[in-house]
């Protein structure tokens, strides 16, 4: 925005304001609307799809305008921001003054990660920044969340990119902070093409910062931060953001929780990917997800925590079984759920509510919410005392401190049914009923003035009325006009009435006029009375919201394993997973048809499976139930399982499915091999793997050579749990030359109308893999089925399995072999057998090909020549 000549008042004090905020689309309030100006007004007007317009002139081009109504400004502010776009909210700050310009200032700034407002967020997923620097070889990673004053910090080695990727995938962070210079240059790309939204903040001239720290936190998080040099740069970026967007939240950070990423069960990217915890692969919408399936709170909050606890499971046993505790005392007294859920339907999102207090953000409606979630607050303690014993009920109680000063206040003070004119109760504050009387006695007068003038005038339909732009007035119809008396003022002539004042009128609106100012600041006054109360107790209502939280999350598991018909998994320090009859959650609740259940023994003798069988057959839908009912028992929730004895894990790996990623140029193939690399390069022998059809994305001879290489890495170097399932049947030999290797597989059954999925997986090995049969499901065309069983038959019948022979099989008879006799019963034999029958062949034909070596042409008859073919055809 390019300025060379003078500009009108108004547009001077926008373009001074938006010199502040030029990385912003600045809303400007003019009136009952939301301005904007030039490259905004460009870029708002088709993002929000209204009219671009213009006003004025500058240079002699028009300044190109948009503007959206005050009253609609959420909606349109919601859009925007989700569209990636900050946004600057530049209000009015005084009644408008004839012949002078209303003064402004931008009140609030709207970006991803800085949302408070109810409308604007996710009700059940947590909102972070996340600040990030690099220095000394190190990564300093720091995660806030506004409206809960958390901050979360740890640090990892430089480089390490996975890592970093999994602590990304922990917090989904709405909106990243990086430090303008070398940093940004760097990582802008890199998070920006992982779809984060990126905001480069210049921390150079910010200042306060080292006092901010000193004031805020405790000695011990002090040395700590000033220890790791990446972590306080993080946090300087951190507060030079919010210094500037969001000053009033800096106040509110008092704790930081510093952590190491194996704190918690490791879930990296791929893994939360592949088997849909948060969000589905379809429309990453929450349906058909492990989230969805465990969210049985009451409260948005309770929902939070669940979602908190997926990402970030336990691995520590007796903090879990500690939540298992409370499990099995909801389960076996349900009779506390319901008085339970009375409470939480009644507290409702209160950890919300405290953030917008907190930040200044809240309307007399949060207060009132507050009122009334602290009216209720002494009774749930008293429920809480009958079950101390349980450490985490106990820590609950603790957390609920004594607000009754402040309820007293709350109920005293706040009217039952707020209004924006209407906020403190009457008996609250003797100035407040004094105006109020004021006003009480100023409408009667009005009525009364209105009897005078109909009895004066002999006019019985005169009436006093009032609206916004005239104030009061007295109108009198047409046929009536004549009979006003000579005081009577005309204000403004109507179709068939005309509106008039008197001196007297003039003089009464004045007076309700200076009492309802006088009320507007005598309320305004008193309300901030009220705050500044509230205020003194947000470290406490805090620590009460965390409390309810806590609690609603372990009813809505317990909620769920009940209706479900979960059991409580058993841990132990043994590196063995056993599962009785276990379903998978997701699935099982989604079809109608009873889910049938599936085994697992993954022990000392037998740490790695090898699984085969058809494609349908159920072997990813198993592979992702034992994944999840092993997240499940370290969030302390029951499983979907008869019974389950759980090892206590360190990471679990996934490699199920596939994906490429075309914008960085990566094959299908390529992803499958990175995401296999750092399963290779993480895991240990504390460690989940599960693997999906790996090697499949090259040749055969490839991808069975690398499946086995991964195969015998992971079960004998870095000895993890695994359960491989895998089309390369030749992989089941490897029970044979390896101890702990097992072979199972997903069972079917062969009938007359083609294949039936049993879903059953037992030990043995598949008979094929069937996918012409599934095929056939998928009702591809009958002359391309019978196609592909003709080439399979001559595959197997050459033993083909590389593919080497296609040329040859396209000069083959094309007939329909359907109804031929022809079988055969070898089907993938293993690797090592084709190999000698391959060693086996090449020594026959060098055989051969030295006999035809050795004859002598040129006095061969006629009769030898034919014996010799004879020969070389029999053999």
């Amino acid at each position: 925005m390019n300025i060379k000549m003078k500009l009108t008042p108004l547009m001077q004090q926008y373009y001074d304001i938006k010199k502040e905020y030029s990385d912003t689309l600045l809303l400007f309030q003019v009136g009952d609307f939301y301005e904007l100006f030039f490259e905004d007004a460009q870029k708002a007007a088709v993002y929000l799809g209204i009219a671009l317009t213009k006003r004025g002139k500058i240079n002699g081009e028009p300044i190109p305008l948009c503007g959206v109504p005050v009253h609609a400004k959420d909606h349109y502010m919601n859009k925007l921001v989700r569209g990636g776009f900050k946004v600057a909210i530049c209000d009015q700050l005084e009644t408008p003054k004839p012949g002078s310009v209303v003064k402004r200032g931008v009140t609030q700034v709207l970006t991803p990660g800085t949302l408070t407002d109810e409308k604007l967020l996710d009700a059940k997923s947590a909102s972070y920044l996340f600040s990030f620097f690099s220095i000394n070889n190190q990564w300093g990673l720091l995660f806030g969340e506004l409206l809960t004053a958390q901050l979360f910090a740890t640090t990892i080695p430089i480089n390490a990119e996975k890592m970093l990727e999994s602590e990304l995938i922990r917090f989904f962070p709405d909106e990243i902070l990086l430090p303008v210079g070398d940093v940004a240059k760097q990582f802008n790309s890199f998070f920006r093409k992982q779809g984060y939204f990126t905001t480069l903040v210049d921390i150079d001239a910010v200042s306060g910062m080292d006092e901010w720290i000193a004031e805020q936190f405790s000695v011990k998080i002090q040395q700590y931060v000033v220890q790791h040099r990446a972590l306080l740069h993080a946090l300087k970026t951190f507060y030079a953001y919010l210094r500037k967007n969001q000053e009033a939240a800096l106040a509110q950070f008092k704790n930081i929780q510093c952590y190491q990423a194996d704190d918690f069960l490791i879930l990296d990217s791929a893994t939360q990917r592949n088997l849909e915890l948060i969000k589905n692969n379809q429309d990453s919408s929450r349906k058909n997800t492990l989230f969805e399936v465990l969210d049985g709170a009451i409260t948005p909050m309770g929902s939070r925590m669940i979602k908190k606890w997926l990402l970030r499971p336990l691995v520590k046993k007796t903090a879990i079984e500690q939540r298992q505790q409370v499990l099995e005392l909801f389960i076996a007294q349900l009779s506390l759920v319901q008085q339970l859920e009375n409470f939480l339907v009644t507290i409702g999102d209160i950890e919300r509510v405290i953030g917008r207090i907190a930040l200044c953000r809240a309307t007399v409606y949060d207060y009132t919410c507050l009122r009334r979630v602290l009216e209720i607050v002494p009774n749930l303690k008293i429920f809480l005392q009958n079950f101390l014993q349980l450490p985490l009920i106990n820590v609950v109680y603790i957390h609920i401190a004594d607000f009754s000063v402040l309820t007293q206040l709350l109920v005293a003070a706040l009217h039952d049914e707020p209004s924006n004119t209407l906020i403190i109760k009457t008996g609250f504050d003797h100035n407040l009923d004094r105006l109020r009387d004021l006003i009480e006695n100023g409408n009667k007068k009005i009525i009364e003035l209105e009897l005078r003038e109909q009895q004066k005038t002999g006019i019985t339909s005169l009436k006093v009325r009032y609206n916004k732009v005239h104030g009061y007035y007295i109108e009198v119809t047409k046929s009536n006009i004549h009979a006003v008396s000579e005081e009577y003022v005309q204000q403004q002539t109507l179709v068939g009435r005309t509106r008039f004042t008197t001196p007297e009128l003039q003089l009464l609106q004045h007076e309700l006029f200076s009492a309802r100012n006088e009320i507007e600041e005598a309320e305004r006054e008193v309300f901030e009375k009220i705050k500044q109360e509230v205020a003194g107790y947000i470290t406490p209502l805090r620590k009460l919201a965390h409390a309810v939280a806590h609690l609603d999350a372990l009813l809505g598991l317990a909620c769920v394993a009940y209706n479900n018909g979960y059991t409580k998994p058993m841990f132990s320090d043994s590196r063995e997973i056993i599962i009785k009859n276990g379903r998978h959650p997701v699935v099982e609740g989604s079809q109608e048809v009873a889910f049938i259940p599936n085994d697992t023994q993954l022990t000392n003798q037998e740490s790695t499976w090898i699984i085969t069988g058809p494609n349908m057959g159920g072997k990813s839908t198993y592979l992702r139930q034992v994944a999840h009912i092993t997240i499940m028992a370290h969030i302390g929730s029951f499983v979907p399982a008869k019974r389950a004895d759980i090892a206590l894990l360190d990471r679990i790996f996934t490699r199920i499915g596939s994906s490429d990623n075309v914008a960085e140029g990566k094959s299908t193939f390529l992803v499958e091999m990175e995401e296999t690399a750092s399963i290779c390069l993480y895991a240990t022998k504390n460690s989940l793997v599960i693997l999906d059809e790996v090697g499949r994305g090259t040749s055969t001879f490839d991808g069975l050579a690398i499946a086995q290489a991964v195969v015998e890495y992971i079960h004998s170097t870095i000895q993890a749990r695994c359960l491989f399932a895998t089309h390369y049947h030749e992989l089941t030999n490897l029970q044979k030359r390896f101890s702990g290797i097992a072979s199972y597989y997903a069972a079917s059954k062969k009938t007359e109308r083609g294949i039936v999925f049993l879903y059953k997986i037992i030990r043995g090995i598949a008979d094929g893999s069937f996918g012409i049969e599934v095929a056939k499901l998928a009702s591809l065309p009958q002359e391309v089925i019978h196609r592909s069983e003709t080439i399979l038959k001559e595959l197997m019948l050459h033993n083909n399995t590389s593919g080497l022979l296609a040329s040859s099989i396209c000069d083959h008879q094309k007939n329909d072999v359907a109804g031929s006799s022809m079988q055969t019963e070898r089907m993938y034999e293993p690797a090592s057998v084709m190999e000698k029958e391959r060693v086996d062949e090449n020594k026959k034909l060098k055989e051969q090909l030295k006999k035809l070596g050795e004859i002598d042409y040129e006095n061969l008859s006629p009769k030898k020549a034919f014996d010799l073919l004879w020969s070389l055809k029999e053999n």
